[in-house]
């Protein structure tokens, strides 16, 4: 039997390159997002590559996700250093 129809896929999905998260990143950076926005999304890529990175710890396959991590972090924050926080929709958070 190959499993039951009615039963969710609970199969994990294969790991993403640590080149194919930091394209995403860039795209991420490139974007006009209001920085709530962007950083909802930062924070799902980086728990991607977090993730990723935590299991392969002390491995040599590890290594870059590692320094994507501190790539993306320093990125992002001096990228939106200082910047309004704003919802959405444009408006200022109060």
């Amino acid at each position: 039997m190959f499993g039951d129809p009615n039963m969710p896929d609970t199969t994990a999905k294969p790991a993403r390159a640590p080149e194919a998260i930091y394209k995403d990143f860039t795209d991420l950076m490139a974007s006009r997002l209001p920085v709530t926005v962007a950083r909802e999304k930062f924070e799902r890529l980086w728990d991607e590559a977090n993730t990723v990175a935590a299991q392969l710890v002390g491995t040599e396959q590890g290594g870059p996700y590692l320094a994507l991590l501190k790539r993306m972090h320093e990125t992002f924050e001096n990228h939106y250093r200082g910047a309004p926080q704003r919802n959405a929709a444009g408006d200022p958070l109060h």
